[in-house]
């Protein structure tokens, strides 16, 4: 620039053209898988074998964990040991009751022949009401030790875990030789494995309550994961919280009064993990609608 010119304040043009107004609200969060699965147990025991490390990819049915089933199997098998000797006293009953009503017959034919006496008549059919109330006494021993070893194989059956569905091991908070502790009413269970189904991605995004009012179903959205920067990811509003968050993306405390707006990203990059950190605007009024 000539001297003349160096104090000329300096002007930037452009080529005026037309342009449709976009109004967006920016938003940030965490990506997360449409579906997951936080497996726990439903039996308690020593975590004896861990067939799976966090990132490994799995297939519905495929072996994930072994709790000690030692003491499941004992029972199992006294369970079975005790209905088979149920049914060894049916046996013995239903013979006790073929005989005892043969004995009455008997003797009531004998007290309609006046051979015998009423009251040995009545001692026979005493004996067999007797006879046919500890058959089904029996009988309903049968019923409840079936129910106590169906039980039992059901426990069995449940130290051995395998994958529910499809996925990606996204968390494995245990190691092989820790316990298995159940859940109960005031206190969850242990999360063993976390799964996640990746082939559908999700942005958990919050968005400020001045904005919420703005935003609707099936609305465009642009997002950027921290990890590609440089690059944009379609996605569209599939979910809309209906009362504030209490912890951030993060899972800290909410400081501010946000909402949860999901966004599925329609052609994310291959099997991102969870937790991925992304920004980005949602499209909440343009002119093609």
């Amino acid at each position: 620039m000539a001297g003349k010119d160096r104090n000329l304040t300096r002007v930037t043009t452009a080529k005026v053209g037309k342009a449709d107004l976009v109004s967006t609200v920016s938003c940030s969060g965490r990506v997360q898988a449409k579906t997951k699965v936080e497996i726990s147990s439903q039996v308690m025991g020593q975590i004896i074998n861990l067939a799976v490390e966090e990132g490994d990819v799995v297939k519905k049915g495929d072996f994930l964990l072994q709790i000690d089933k030692a003491q499941y199997d004992a029972t199992t098998k006294a369970q079975q040991a005790n209905l088979e000797a149920l049914f060894a006293q049916r046996d013995s009953d239903r013979a006790t009751v073929e005989q005892a009503k043969r004995d009455y017959d008997r003797e009531r034919k004998n007290f309609e022949a006046h051979i015998t006496s009423e009251q040995v008549m009545q001692k026979a059919k005493l004996a067999l009401d007797a006879a046919s109330a500890s058959l089904s006494a029996t009988e309903r021993r049968i019923e409840q030790a079936r129910a106590q070893l169906l039980a039992s194989k059901d426990s069995l059956g449940k130290t051995t875990l395998v994958a529910p569905m499809n996925g990606i091991v996204t968390a494995r908070p245990v190691e092989q030789g820790e316990n298995a502790v159940v859940g109960t009413m005031n206190n969850p269970g242990t999360v063993l494995l976390t799964i996640s189904d990746m082939s559908v991605v999700e942005a958990e995004m919050e968005v400020d309550e001045t904005d919420i009012p703005n935003v609707k179903l099936g609305q465009k959205a642009k997002m950027t994961l921290d990890a590609w920067p440089d690059k944009k990811f379609d996605g569209v509003v599939t979910e809309i919280g209906g009362s504030p968050i209490t912890k951030s993306a993060l899972g800290t405390d909410a400081t501010a009064v946000n909402f949860k707006a999901k966004v599925q990203l329609k052609a994310p990059p291959a099997a991102p993990p969870p937790g991925f950190s992304l920004s980005g605007e949602i499209e909440t009024d343009s002119p093609t609608g």
